[in-house]
């Protein structure tokens, strides 16, 4: 049986059956071949029509422009809250016998900045307080360059453990009023007794067990970029239990061991942008101060701890956002 069709070029071939497999002649398989390459590139041709981009590397002089532009953008800054105040801190150590370099600090900074009541309450229990008049004395520059050599050659140091306060430089940043732990001593294996007094005259005293000593620290901002910041005394002791800790959002459970603050102890300052608080013991060390600024050392030695405390940043603004302000101010008196 013969049939026939009509290629594109209008031709006519033949097509012969023999038996069951047809007979091609040499005409139609080239007009296939052809044919099927010409649907290959038009294939192509679509597919990078519509939109499969070809690879090309960048070249290193546009590779660097890319690298500079980053690197002129930055990296993207961490936003705070409005109400945020960043604290820096850090202990400085001294040997236990430094007077006199001890009392080189305080010739250099102001503690009339709390009334002489308060003042008269704290050194009755060994806590003594004040602002610097202007930069970091020479002899606490000093003592901050020997903290940082012994850090990078002293393993112990540079892991913190070379004594039972931690010397290292910490920046927290603080919500309006709300609590920050400030840790000066860890937990301490061995019982630990502290002497008080509120009047000056009786004395009592408590003695705690895996005791660990901090300060509560708030800070709280106002308008015009100072910001108060309260340091009230407490130690952390015992065992962990359940408690049920009020928040924002409700009552949760949580884990907590005992506390015990001494709230009419608890220092309440004002400081402007930069400005650094200084707080240690009274010489000779007694009572809370006592606690709260001796140190011990792995060598099983005792230091005395000087506490700085600098105003870093605000960003409140009462021309700006008098707003903000009263919420600041509503968030520190929940």
């Amino acid at each position: 049986m013969n049939s026939s069709f009509l290629p594109s070029d209008g031709s006519t071939l033949s097509l012969r059956l023999i038996g069951n497999q047809p007979e091609l002649p040499p005409a139609a398989v080239l007009w296939y071949a052809q044919r099927a390459c010409l649907i290959a590139c038009l294939g192509w041709l679509l597919s990078t029509a519509g939109g499969c981009a070809q690879w090309t590397p960048f070249s290193k002089a546009e590779t660097e422009a890319a690298n500079n532009d980053t690197l002129a953008r930055g990296l993207p800054v961490r936003q705070m809250s409005p109400d945020s105040v960043v604290i820096e801190t850090v202990l400085v150590r001294f040997p236990l016998h430094s007077e006199a370099q001890l009392s080189e600090i305080w010739q250099h900074t102001d503690e009339t900045i709390l009334p002489v009541s308060q003042r008269q309450r704290l050194d009755n229990n060994g806590l003594r307080v004040g602002v610097l008049l202007s930069e970091l004395p020479q002899v606490i520059r000093d003592r901050l360059h020997e903290t940082g050599t012994d850090q990078a050659l002293d393993a112990l140091e540079h892991a913190g453990l070379a004594a039972d306060a931690d010397n290292k430089m910490r920046k927290l940043q603080c919500r309006s009023g709300r609590r920050k732990d400030l840790l000066m001593r860890r937990q301490l294996q061995d019982p630990l007794t502290i002497l008080s007094t509120l009047d000056g005259k009786r004395v009592s005293g408590e003695t705690f067990d895996r005791a660990q000593i901090l300060f509560d620290l708030r800070a709280i901002p106002q308008g015009d970029g100072t910001a108060v910041v309260e340091l009230t005394p407490e130690v952390q002791h015992g065992e962990q239990r359940q408690a049920f800790v009020s928040t924002d959002y409700g009552v949760r459970p949580e884990m907590k061991r005992a506390q015990k603050t001494w709230d009419p102890l608890a220092v309440r300052v004002q400081l402007k942008p930069k400005q650094i608080l200084v707080m240690s013991c009274t010489d000779p060390p007694k009572a809370v101060g006592k606690a709260f600024f001796m140190t011990k050392t792995a060598d099983h030695s005792e230091e005395r701890v000087v506490l700085l405390v600098r105003l870093a940043e605000t960003q409140l603004n009462e021309l700006f956002a008098p707003d903000i302000i009263e919420q600041a101010k509503a968030l520190a008196e929940r």
